[in-house]
């Protein structure tokens, strides 16, 4: 008995140092397997943006002196001065130049693509902390843009990025939130594939949407693929339920987690979600914010 609690103590200290370690263990892993950003030929980057086109070029410079890189496409047709816009946060591994061409409905709609650090043409090495700290300054940036209608602002997050919009929505104000492909918890995911690692302890919080979402009350779309093995389905149902404001679930017959892009019914929620949000009374949604309007 007495060896026993003497290596239940042992193995107690193990996790505690660990646990308290797990910073300095976590980001170069994040570093090596989760952030491993595809090469592109950076000569097309510097080509997507042009008038003709009605794409800008953007560069963010954050306060530890690292250079963002993205585009901003403007609305299609402009009624007003100030457009609504949407703030998209990629994926794993790949930039987001690609969905450019997709993205455009409704055509009122303008939509702001910032690379993570790392990817395309930005600078840095991304990890949570950082990545965390550079959503709020693209945010604000967009914010603050007087072309930007700032009370209609709409963050989407496809898979990894939804955590990263997830944690957006609970600091700034926003008109809603579409989470394609999301997960509610590193832990829960790791969980499954490995029921024998403490991963609750060992990530210790990190990367955990689930416990952010109450606190959100903006209406948020989820999007989830019926067949993703990557970020199941059922990760992303346990994260809706959890969500604090009001909530939707599209299920893609069919998909798995890769190409969601270049499928038609993914664009077309996508656009019904943002066509709803502009038949509301204008309203931004904050930390403990009230219900949603009234049509």
């Amino acid at each position: 008995m007495t060896r026993r609690r003497s290596l239940l103590t042992v193995l107690a200290g193990v996790f505690a140092l660990l646990a308290s370690s797990c910073g300095w263990i976590l980001e170069p892993l994040e570093q090596r397997y989760l952030f491993r950003a595809r090469n592109v030929d950076p000569s097309y980057l510097a080509s997507v943006a042009s008038l003709e086109n009605g794409i800008e070029e953007i560069t963010l410079n954050t306060p530890d002196g690292v250079k963002l890189h993205g585009w901003l496409k403007y609305p299609a047709s402009q009624f007003r001065q100030r457009f609504p816009l949407v703030i998209v946060f990629g994926g794993v591994r790949r930039e987001t130049s690609w969905m450019i061409a997709r993205a455009g409905q409704p055509d009122r709609w303008g939509w702001l693509f910032i690379n993570y650090r790392g990817y395309g043409l930005s600078e840095g090495e991304p990890s949570e902390s950082v990545l965390l700290e550079d959503a709020t300054l693209i945010y604000d940036h967009a914010a603050s843009r007087p072309d930007v209608d700032s009370s209609n602002i709409v963050l989407l997050g496809r898979s990894l990025g939804s955590y990263f919009a997830t944690a957006l929505a609970k600091s700034r104000p926003v008109r809603g939130a579409i989470l394609a492909t999301p997960f509610d918890s590193f832990a829960a995911l790791g969980a499954e594939r490995y029921p024998w690692l403490p991963l609750g302890l060992l990530i210790n919080g990190r990367y955990d949407a689930a416990a952010m979402a109450t606190g959100i009350k903006a209406p948020a779309l989820f999007v989830l693929a019926e067949n993703d093995y990557i970020t199941p389905r059922e990760h992303g149902e346990a994260l809706a339920r959890q969500w604090g404001g009001p909530q939707r679930i599209v299920t893609l017959a069919g998909a798995g987690h890769y190409g969601i892009e270049r499928r038609n019914d993914f664009w077309n929620a996508v656009g019904d979600f943002l066509r709803e949000i502009e038949s509301t009374n204008s309203q931004v949604y904050a930390v403990g914010a009230g219900s949603r309007p009234n049509n």
